[in-house]
């Protein structure tokens, strides 16, 4: 057992750091494109620029989107495999204490030392595959949605319906915060009828009243662009989901 679990864990933190590296790389494509499509919003390239550079930089991160969710599939099995050795190790150094046969002191230690290492490579592994959020997922998806033709649909249906059966569950939260953003909002326009009434009353001079309605009409605009950003970002995020389910 004690090979088989050393090679079992320099196997898993093999496949980590070239997911953690994957990932990386992912990040430096994911920041270009972001990058043109900034230039494209703001009318600093054309659309026929914007689409070519769109297409060349899509071309280049097909591979290491295959390759993620190639890597993703190992280390779940991996973390499968990890913790049936964790509790094998768990279970003969339990059981060693209570019949009469016990381990030697240096076979114990080696069974409690790999079960420690076992332990911090489970760790690392679920922590890598919850640092890849479901949103990120779908904008990978994305770009695989056009290399994704005949036998290639069959292949990668449950990786879609994984990514797809997540972001379902995601998407609650996210429009829950959208939800929160706009009572937000209701809640400073009633606080700026409610100060209007205070000032026609008197209780404020007109310096103090324009001073508050700033502050507050401050507040709402800020909200107004962070919903209108969200709002805009669940729409893609629908629609990317929309086109993927279209693969089941």
């Amino acid at each position: 057992m004690s090979e088989e679990g050393e090679r079992l864990i320099e196997e898993a933190r093999a496949a980590l750091r070239e997911f953690e590296d994957l990932l990386y790389e992912l990040r430096d494509y994911e920041r270009r494109r972001g990058e043109v499509l900034r230039m494209f919003s703001t009318g600093q390239v054309t659309r026929e620029v914007y689409e070519k550079l769109m297409g060349e930089l899509r071309q280049k991160m097909v591979p290491l989107v295959r390759k993620y969710f190639e890597l993703k599939s190992r280390l779940k099995s991996m973390e499968s495999q990890l913790n049936v050795l964790m509790t094998r190790l768990r279970v003969e150094v339990k059981t060693s204490s209570e019949f009469l046969f016990r381990l030697s002191y240096e076979r114990d230690q080696r069974m409690r030392q790999l079960l420690n290492r076992a332990g911090g490579t489970l760790e690392d592994i679920q922590r890598a595959l919850k640092s890849v959020r479901v949103e990120r997922e779908l904008r990978f998806l994305e770009v695989m949605l056009d290399s994704i033709q005949g036998e290639g649909i069959k292949a990668w249906r449950g990786v879609v319906r994984e990514v797809v059966e997540e972001w379902s569950k995601a998407r609650f939260a996210y429009a829950s915060k959208v939800g929160e953003i706009e009572r937000q909002i209701e809640s400073l326009r009633d606080s700026l009828r409610e100060l209007e009434v205070r000032f026609l009353v008197g209780e404020f001079d007109r310096a103090e009243y324009e001073a508050r309605r700033a502050g507050l009409e401050r507040k709402v605009g800020e909200l107004q662009e962070q919903l209108e950003r969200r709002q805009e970002r669940l729409e893609d995020l629908d629609l990317v989901a929309a086109r993927c389910r279209e693969l089941l």
